[in-house]
Protein backbone atom coordinates (compact mmCIF):
# COMPACT_ATOMS: atom_id res chain seq x y z
CA UNK A 1 0.00 0.00 0.00
CA UNK A 2 1.34 3.57 -0.77
CA UNK A 3 1.30 6.42 0.68
CA UNK A 4 -1.38 7.74 -1.21
CA UNK A 5 -3.56 5.13 -0.66
CA UNK A 6 -2.76 5.64 3.28
CA UNK A 7 -4.23 8.92 3.67
CA UNK A 8 -6.81 8.29 1.01
CA UNK A 9 -8.17 5.67 3.24
CA UNK A 10 -7.45 7.34 6.28
CA UNK A 11 -9.56 10.00 5.21
CA UNK A 12 -12.50 7.83 4.35
CA UNK A 13 -14.91 8.75 7.15
CA UNK A 14 -18.26 6.39 8.26
CA UNK A 15 -21.24 8.11 8.32
CA UNK A 16 -24.89 7.51 9.87
CA UNK A 17 -27.82 7.99 7.86
CA UNK A 18 -31.26 8.04 9.58
CA UNK A 19 -34.11 9.19 7.35
CA UNK A 20 -32.73 13.07 6.06
CA UNK A 21 -30.13 12.87 8.34
CA UNK A 22 -26.22 12.35 7.94
CA UNK A 23 -24.29 12.37 10.80
CA UNK A 24 -20.70 11.56 10.68
CA UNK A 25 -19.18 8.87 13.15
CA UNK A 26 -16.00 9.04 14.36
CA UNK A 27 -15.32 5.18 14.68
CA UNK A 28 -17.19 1.58 14.85
CA UNK A 29 -18.72 2.49 18.67
CA UNK A 30 -19.61 5.53 17.44
CA UNK A 31 -21.10 4.39 14.62
CA UNK A 32 -23.31 1.79 16.61
CA UNK A 33 -24.31 4.38 19.14
CA UNK A 34 -25.59 6.52 17.05
CA UNK A 35 -27.30 4.06 14.56
CA UNK A 36 -29.03 2.67 17.46
CA UNK A 37 -29.88 5.74 18.76
CA UNK A 38 -28.14 5.50 22.08
CA UNK A 39 -26.91 8.80 22.47
CA UNK A 40 -29.18 9.18 25.31
CA UNK A 41 -28.03 6.21 27.24
CA UNK A 42 -24.61 7.15 27.16
CA UNK A 43 -24.90 10.32 28.35
CA UNK A 44 -27.00 9.32 31.14
CA UNK A 45 -24.65 6.65 31.81
CA UNK A 46 -21.29 8.86 31.64
CA UNK A 47 -23.15 11.06 34.14
CA UNK A 48 -24.32 8.47 36.45
CA UNK A 49 -20.57 7.49 36.39
CA UNK A 50 -18.98 10.86 36.91
CA UNK A 51 -21.43 11.84 40.37
CA UNK A 52 -20.53 7.66 42.02
CA UNK A 53 -16.65 8.52 40.79
CA UNK A 54 -17.00 12.15 42.52
CA UNK A 55 -18.28 10.99 45.45
CA UNK A 56 -15.93 7.82 46.30
CA UNK A 57 -13.68 9.24 49.16
CA UNK A 58 -12.12 5.85 50.68
CA UNK A 59 -10.02 3.05 49.50
CA UNK A 60 -12.55 0.55 50.16
CA UNK A 61 -14.53 2.18 48.43
CA UNK A 62 -12.67 3.03 45.34
CA UNK A 63 -11.92 -0.63 45.35
CA UNK A 64 -15.71 -1.41 45.34
CA UNK A 65 -16.03 0.96 42.25
CA UNK A 66 -12.88 -0.53 40.31
CA UNK A 67 -14.59 -4.06 40.98
CA UNK A 68 -17.92 -2.94 39.30
CA UNK A 69 -16.09 -0.80 36.55
CA UNK A 70 -14.02 -3.84 35.78
CA UNK A 71 -17.57 -6.29 35.57
CA UNK A 72 -18.69 -3.78 33.44
CA UNK A 73 -15.86 -3.40 31.17
CA UNK A 74 -15.97 -6.94 30.94
CA UNK A 75 -19.94 -7.31 30.01
CA UNK A 76 -19.19 -4.46 27.11
CA UNK A 77 -16.08 -6.46 25.57
CA UNK A 78 -18.41 -9.71 25.66
CA UNK A 79 -21.18 -7.88 23.77
CA UNK A 80 -18.83 -7.08 21.31
CA UNK A 81 -17.15 -10.56 21.03
CA UNK A 82 -20.49 -11.67 20.20
CA UNK A 83 -21.21 -9.67 17.26
CA UNK A 84 -17.67 -9.11 15.97
CA UNK A 85 -16.99 -5.74 16.67
CA UNK A 86 -14.04 -6.57 19.08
Amino acid sequence: MNEKTKKSKAKNPLYVVKGKDVQEASDILDLVVKKLGLEPVVQFLQTMLKMILENVQSYPTFLAMKNLLDELMLSFLGVFKKFGLA
